[in-house]
This record gives C-alpha cells, sequence and structure tokens, in this order.
C-alpha cells in the first residue's frame, strides 16, 4: 500500500505556518493540537548528525528554590523564541521560567523530561529553512537552569525518548533522498552512536519493553510497531499518530487516520501480549473522533473525543470534570494526580475555537495563562 499524500498531511503533528495553502481551519487544530511526535519530516536533512556543537548558556534555575510540590513544564511561543517555564500543578496560574529557546520563526520546540526528573531534552528547529528545517538535540538542566546543545542535524519535531535509565535520549535523522531514517542514541555527555537504519517514511520512538526500544515505523505498510528495529505487531495499513505506551508496556493506545471515506480518527488500543486491535470506547459520542492518548496508572486508555459535526457533544470530562468545549490529553503525572490537557472551548472539528493548556488536578483544573506546550511532570 502507497501512503497518499492526503494521509501524510491528515496525520502531520509538525507545525506549518496558519496561511499554508490546504490548511483550513480542521487542518490547524489537527495541526495545532498536539504536540508529541512529528508523523512526517518537512524536509530532507543531507548532512549526518553532529555531536559536540554548542556550549553551556544560562543562569541558575528559579525551580531550585521553588517550594516542594509537582509541577508541569510547560511552553509558549513569542516568535522565534520558545520560553520553558514550571507551573506548579494546583497553581497553574503563576510560572517560574526556566529557559528560552531560540528557533526559526514558526516552530516551536518540542521535549520530553528525565525519568528522574532533572533534566529537559528539546528538539529545537535553529537551522535550515522552513521547506528543509533542521533541529538539534538540547539538555536543560533543570535545576542549574543551563541550556547545552548536544547533537544537531536530527529530525525536527520530534519527541526525543530518554532511555530508562536517563543516560541518554534517542533521536533520528530521516534521509529523505534515500527513503532511510536513522535511530540515535545520545548520551547527556553527548556521546552519540548510531543503533540502526531503515527504509521508511519515519521511525518514532515511542517507549521500552523487556529492555527493548520500541518504535512505530511508518512505510508502505502503513504502521507498525517494531522491537529494535524488527516488527512486533502490525498496527494499521494507514498511517497512526498520538502513540502512548501503557505503564507496564501490555498495550499501546493511538489514533488511527483512515482517507477511506474522508479524514476520520478512530482511536484504538492494541494488546501487546495477544497483538489484536480494537476500537476503543471513547465515552458514548456517535458521531465524534478521536486526538490525544493519554494513560493514568490504573492502565486506562484515555482519549480526547471531537465531535465531527455541530450537535454532537465532545467530551471535556478530564478526571471527572466537566466544561463546555473538549479536551485532548497530553499526559498524566507519574502518581496519576495530575493530567495535562489542551482545552477548546468550540463545538468540534468545524469550528473548535480557542485553545488552552489546563492542568486537572483532584477533581479542580486551572488555565496555564499564555502557555499551550507541555513537556512532561516534575517533582520539586
Amino acid at each position: 500500500m502507497a501512503i497518499s499524500r492526503e494521509q501524510r498531511q491528515a496525520a502531520a503533528h509538525y507545525r506549518r505556518p496558519s496561511s499554508d495553502p490546504g490548511v483550513g481551519r480542521f487542518g490547524r487544530l489537527v495541526l495545532i493540537v498536539t504536540g508529541l511526535a512529528a508523523v512526517l519530516a518537512l524536509g530532507p536533512i543531507a548532512w549526518g548528525i553532529v555531536a559536540g556543537v554548542g556550549g553551556v548558556t544560562g543562569p541558575s534555575s528559579a525551580f531550585a528554590s521553588a517550594p516542594p510540590g509537582l509541577y508541569a513544564v510547560v511552553t509558549r511561543t513569542e516568535g522565534a523564541v520558545d520560553v520553558v517555564g514550571i507551573a506548579r500543578a494546583d497553581q497553574p496560574d503563576t510560572v517560574v521560567e526556566l529557559a528560552r529557546v531560540p528557533h526559526l520563526d514558526g516552530f516551536a520546540v518540542t521535549g520530553s523530561v528525565d525519568p528522574a526528573g532533572r533534566f529537559l531534552a528539546v528538539a529545537a528547529v535553529d537551522a535550515g529553512t522552513p521547506l528543509q528545517p533542521v533541529a538539534s538535540l538540547l539538555l536543560i538542566d533543570i535545576l542549574q537552569g543551563t541550556t547545552t546543545r548536544l547533537v544537531t542535524g536530527i529530525d525536527a519535531a520530534q519527541e526525543p525518548l530518554w532511555t530508562p535509565a536517563g543516560s541518554a535520549v534517542i533521536v533520528t535523522r530521516t534521509r529523505e533522498n534515500e527513503g532511510a531514517v536513522d535511530v540515535f542514541e545520545v548520551g547527556i555527555d553527548g556521546a552519540l552512536r548510531q543503533r540502526w537504519s531503515q527504509r521508511a517514511f519515519g521511525v518514532y520512538p515511542i517507549g521500552w519493553k523487556d529492555g527493548r526500544l520500541l518504535t512505530v515505523a511508518i512505510d508502505g505498510r502503513g504502521s507498525t510497531l517494531q522491537a529494535e528495529g524488527e516488527d512486533l505487531v502490525h498496527l494499521s495499513t494507514s498511517i497512526t499518530r498520538d502513540w502512548a505506551l501503557s505503564p507496564d508496556g501490555s498495550a499501546i493506545a493511538f489514533v488511527e487516520v483512515l482517507t477511506d471515506t474522508g479524514v476520520r480518527y478512530t482511536p484504538r488500543v492494541v494488546s501487546l501480549e495477544g497483538g489484536r486491535a480494537a476500537a476503543a470506547q471513547v465515552a458514548a459520542m456517535p458521531g465524534a473522533e478521536a486526538l490525544g492518548a493519554a494513560w493514568d496508572t490504573a492502565g486506562r486508555a484515555t482519549f480526547g473525543s471531537i465531535p465531527r459535526s455541530t450537535g454532537v457533544s465532545g467530551d471535556a470530562s478530564a478526571q471527572g470534570l466537566t466544561a463546555a468545549g473538549f479536551d485532548v490529553p497530553l499526559g498524566y503525572s507519574p502518581d496519576g494526580t495530575a493530567l495535562a490537557v489542551v482545552h477548546w472551548d468550540g463545538t468540534g472539528f468545524d469550528n473548535p475555537g480557542t485553545p488552552a493548556l489546563e492542568l486537572a488536578v483532584d477533581g479542580d483544573r486551572g488555565t496555564v495563562p499564555g502557555y499551550r506546550g507541555f513537556l512532561g511532570w516534575v517533582r520539586r
């Protein structure tokens, strides 16, 4: 099966200018609503990854003296700079700035927190052009407030994946002119090791199971879950997105992008024990579809249910709360007490309304004013 251009566009997570031809209100919702992992690179990277290319910048972090508690790592875009900050889960209206990350205008940063909550791995598009963006992998020390460029020449808009020990980060580089993707491991000391290379439109690291690196490969077959580059479970003959591995590694939740009769976003959960795929139950909302996936600590998958047409209710019930509009889940805190969501106050795909980053904690929710991106949780 050949992946169509429509499928690529429908599944894309990367940022594109709102004036891009063919990207209307619905398209912008799909492109903006989640910032987790790119499904397709915007252009080829004709050169290799370069290690040890940056110095260290930044003052001591205010987080080192912040009160104890659970914090969300959040971002906001100011033109060609992203501000990275921390917001206390139960006081989200107060944000402490951690760092400022320069990038090409229109390309917000992506990132993830290490297992110990000390470092932040960030992919920032800081070179190239809008049609051929080139990203760097940055390491932000949350306590010290320093930023170090580890490597450059990686794929744009990817979410770096930490190794279980937190000593290295997994990133990819797409060689589009050769139809191949390289998977690299980058140590926090800048050491670089290529794990493997394979022919695909894209390869996306999503987690670990039994010590093996799990990735989703998008190629002519559709979407396949792999372990260390070898096929594990065929997920779909279509493109998929919003992958989330369950806490115990027994299942994967994702959104399948179907284009046989228009574009539809179907939530699915696949057991990694039996390899069976099934459409997940996302509330009881006929006519609604899904974006975003997250697992709670009890092993339940949460999707954001979004009405396809006016008159069908969406799901704005993060942690049992209700509000007008609908939520797209971004991630539970490790202890399961908090959930970060993008809340839209509109009626659905046709009229999404205005997005806001919200944190739901212990029966209450609050907005992180001015911030739209979410990179993970840390505890002080």
